[in-house]
């Protein structure tokens, strides 16, 4: 009997002990980072997030806990300022008071400022006519993200953000480049990679394909840019569609089928993925390119062999 009490008695102890560790915050750093709860989330969703964000040690410890506190039902949607030096009583006590309701604003990689401004969430405080005002001569530089926004940002406040961002990616991208084009230029181009290709590999190709022609004087016949051109002088439902022959032959600066080089400006706004290759072309002997009805993608050196892949991907 004494050495069932005792054994209870250490049990105890260490289960104590590992209870009191776990509580404990996870490290002494006090950098705050934003934690959100999206509607619906769980008190389990919660506290795995939480340990995968390195907030709290154990999870299962900090679901006992929010019982034992009786706040295990009183956890607030919201995004929140946590640190990983706070206890898991503070965040339990924090995540329960309410946090501020931010908002997510995302933005697809490729879209142009058109689709952009028709994808404003409903908590933006200002118009789809005040962005496009705004971002005229911005497109290529509104950068594909996510970003969460308070609902009392200003359209002042969301571009800086965006901007910062931007060169941010812009920097990563550009690291060893090995292209004699400008910053500009490569946005450019990174925007006609985005249109025309995938992958990182096929992406890497192209670009350099489209470099080849730029070396020889030879139009770039990039199909996105006559959609651009389209789309541009009258807006669509939807943009992107397949080009017409009639597309092709559009009098616009955009138009590489009608204009050597490369168009004026981007033509949509790039991923890091598509800056990334821009910067970093793969270089081989290719001049043709296309996608085939299957998803892939086939090159040719020459126009003879880029016909054959015409004949055997595309009919």
């Amino acid at each position: 009997m004494k050495k069932f009490f005792l054994a209870s008695v250490i049990l105890f102890i260490l289960a104590s002990v590992f209870f009191v560790v776990n509580i404990s915050p996870p490290s002494r750093t006090p950098a705050s980072t934003t934690f959100v709860i999206n509607q619906g989330d769980g008190l389990t969703t919660i506290a795995r997030r939480l340990q995968k964000n390195h907030l709290i040690k154990q999870r299962h410890i900090f679901i006992l806990y929010s019982y034992l506190l009786g706040l295990n039902r009183s956890l607030q949607t919201g995004s929140f300022r946590l640190s990983p030096s706070l206890s898991a009583r503070q965040i339990i006590n924090q995540l329960s008071q309410g946090g501020s309701h931010d908002f997510w604003f995302k933005i697809q990689e490729g879209w142009r400022v058109e689709e952009i401004a028709t994808h404003f969430p409903a908590q933006i405080t200002f118009t789809s006519s005040d962005f496009l005002l705004a971002v005229s001569d911005k497109e290529g530089y509104i950068f594909p993200d996510s970003y969460l926004i308070p609902p009392d940002h200003t359209l002042d406040q969301l571009l800086d953000l965006i901007s910062k961002n931007f060169e941010k990616k812009l920097s990563q991208a550009k690291q060893n480049y090995t292209t004699g084009l400008d910053d500009f230029q490569t946005l450019i181009l990174a925007s006609l990679l985005e249109r025309e290709a995938k992958s990182s590999q096929d992406r890497r190709l192209v670009a350099g394909i489209l470099l080849n022609r730029l070396d020889i004087n030879m139009a770039l016949q990039v199909d996105a840019t006559a959609q651009y051109a389209r789309d541009s002088q009258l807006p669509p439902q939807k943009y992107w569609q397949t080009p017409s022959s009639a597309d092709l032959k559009i009098n616009s600066s955009y138009n590489t089928y009608q204009n050597r080089g490369l168009p004026p400006t981007p033509i949509c706004n790039p991923s890091l993925d598509s800056l990334t290759a821009a910067f970093h072309p793969t270089d081989s002997d290719y001049l043709y390119y296309l996608t085939g009805t299957d998803g892939q993608m086939y090159y040719a050196q020459t126009f003879e062999a880029h016909q054959q892949n015409i004949r055997n991907h595309l009919r």
